[in-house]
């Protein structure tokens, strides 16, 4: 009789467990090789009443095993601190009450959070040139979080590419993807106009919805007390937590220091970035850079691409590199590449320029007993789609936290493997901008792209498009780098490649025989 009841006790936690499963399922992305594709129609809005088949899961497991619950598994009441509420922050309290609610669970999560996000230049501004990239749009749609109209600024449908040999534009691979361009905060400094909403306050009252509460004031201790976090802003306590989010980024605030439990968190390594604001017509802005992303990638010292994003009474001009200072923008913008497209005279009115950094190297660990960090705090995308990543790792976390616990052996068996699948796609992410910078700093090169590329978008029976594919998905950031590198190294390519060197190998030696026979002939 024993054995029976332990084989129906057991029987009982995997009907469960798989009645769960497939419910949290809906709500959590669906991976295809480590990437939150193929995405699917949430069902976290079915009705969770107390006779859902999930409502008393937490309680049920402990009844019948009580090893499964331990002291860091989150009890009705607890409390959540998450620092920042950008992005990361705001993803993760969504994510967490939302999950919360679908298990059964009652929790309080505070954002701490002191900008205001439609707030005007540094007030509100979250360094970031404002591009969702399509991925990003869908998952949000997903979710049931539509992008409204007074966040978009702008729609994007490709890419102008500019090189030392000639431009080129690309277009979106299947002629049906869209990317937008958003403002982070509530416009650049000086704007006159009244400003549509911004981004970061959308899914910040996105939180505020779900049931999150929003503090706007800052950081700068967690003391750690008994085990558990407590925030102080100076010598003022804030609130005492069950656990700590640290979602606050790179730039323009004080990493909080933490006292009393050392779990070996570091901060990311960083590289510096330029990003200015250039206030032009919005009819010049249609007709002249009109739904495209103009992209230059030009053999300036210290300048790995810069990128043009057209808003609406503003242009984003956004530069990745080594050592960029305002010395750095003025060499840019002075170029006749970009110059040829403002007004004479309008690059001496910059609206807003900073030079904030970016995240290049994820910290080793990124959690402890009731602490965990993500965003640009922990692992982030390469150069591109930060947005998309927080998204990705604020989900993860928020899952491990409602469906395992707080400790640093959940995070580390549920959170770790999707913060390490970030890093290692990163690695080829380097190799394909090395790559890329060999195709900015060698003319050879560079022609041998453009011609594979112009050949690419005249011949309508090519449907794989398969070098204009990749230079749009690194460069919105909409497929994993792991993916677009096997692209990348397909036998059809090498193929199209070599064809393309021989032939701009044979054109310019066939240019160079015309011409000296011609000089000859001139001497003569």
């Amino acid at each position: 009789m024993e054995g029976d009841k332990d084989t129906l006790k057991i029987s009982s936690m995997n009907g469960l467990f798989a009645t769960l499963s497939k419910l949290i399922q809906a709500s959590i992305w669906r991976r295809e090789s480590g990437y939150e594709m193929k995405l699917k129609k949430s069902n976290l809005d079915r009705d969770h009443s107390t006779d859902s088949p999930v409502h008393d899961f937490r309680s049920l497991i402990k009844g019948m095993d009580p090893d499964v619950s331990d002291e860091f598994t989150l009890q009705d009441g607890d409390r959540i601190a998450v620092i920042g509420g950008g992005p990361s922050g705001s993803f993760f309290a969504y994510f967490t009450l939302r999950m919360a609610r679908l298990t059964g669970l009652e929790v309080k999560v505070t954002i701490f959070e002191p900008k205001d996000f439609l707030g005007k230049g540094p007030t509100g501004c979250n360094h970031c040139g404002g591009v969702i990239s399509e991925l990003m749009v869908q998952s949000l749609a997903v979710e049931g979080m539509y992008l409204p109209t007074s966040v978009v600024q702008r729609g994007i449908n490709s890419y102008q590419l500019y090189t030392e040999k000639g431009d080129v534009q690309i277009e979106t691979p299947a002629h049906e993807k869209t990317i937008a361009s958003v403002y982070r905060s509530g416009g650049p400094k000086g704007l006159e106009v009244e400003n549509k909403d911004s981004f970061d306050n959308f899914l910040l009252q996105a939180a505020i919805k779900e049931g999150a509460e929003h503090v706007p004031q800052s950081v700068d201790r967690v003391h750690f007390d008994d085990g558990k976090p407590v925030l102080y802003s100076g010598e003022e306590v804030l609130i005492r937590a069950d656990l700590v989010v640290g979602a606050f980024g790179v730039n323009g605030r004080k990493v909080p220091t933490y006292e009393g439990m050392d779990f070996g968190y570091r901060n990311p390594a960083i590289t510096k970035t330029a990003i200015a604001e250039i206030e032009l017509d919005p009819q010049y802005i249609s007709d002249k850079f009109g739904d495209s992303i103009h992209l230059f990638l030009l053999p300036i010292k210290n300048l790995k691409f810069a990128a043009i994003i057209p808003k609406t009474s503003h242009v984003a001009l956004c530069m990745l590199g080594k050592k960029l200072d305002r010395a750095s923008v003025n060499e840019l913008l002075a170029h006749p590449k970009v110059s040829q497209l403002f007004p004479e005279g309008k690059l001496e009115e910059l609206a807003c320029m900073c030079l904030p950094l970016m995240n290049v190297g994820a910290p080793a660990k990124p959690f402890g007993d009731r602490a965990v960090m993500i965003g640009d705090a922990g692992s982030t995308r390469l150069y591109k789609d930060g947005i998309g990543a927080a998204y990705f790792m604020a989900k993860s976390a928020a899952k491990t936290v409602v469906m395992h616990g707080v400790g640093e052996k959940h995070f580390r068996e549920n959170y770790m493997p999707d913060y390490k699948s970030l890093i290692i796609d990163n690695r080829f992410g380097s190799f394909l901008f090395w790559f890329t910078d060999l195709f900015r700093e060698y003319r050879l090169l560079t022609s041998v792209m453009l011609r594979v590329v112009r050949r690419e978008s005249r011949n309508n029976k090519d449907k794989n498009r398969i070098l204009s594919s990749i230079l749009w998905d690194m460069f919105t950031g909409n497929e994993r780098y792991k993916e677009v590198f096997f692209r990348a190294i397909k036998p059809e390519l090498i193929i199209k490649m070599t064809a393309a060197t021989l032939k701009t190998i044979f054109s310019t030696t066939l240019r160079r025989t015309s011409f000296a026979q011609g000089r000859r002939r001139t001497l003569k």
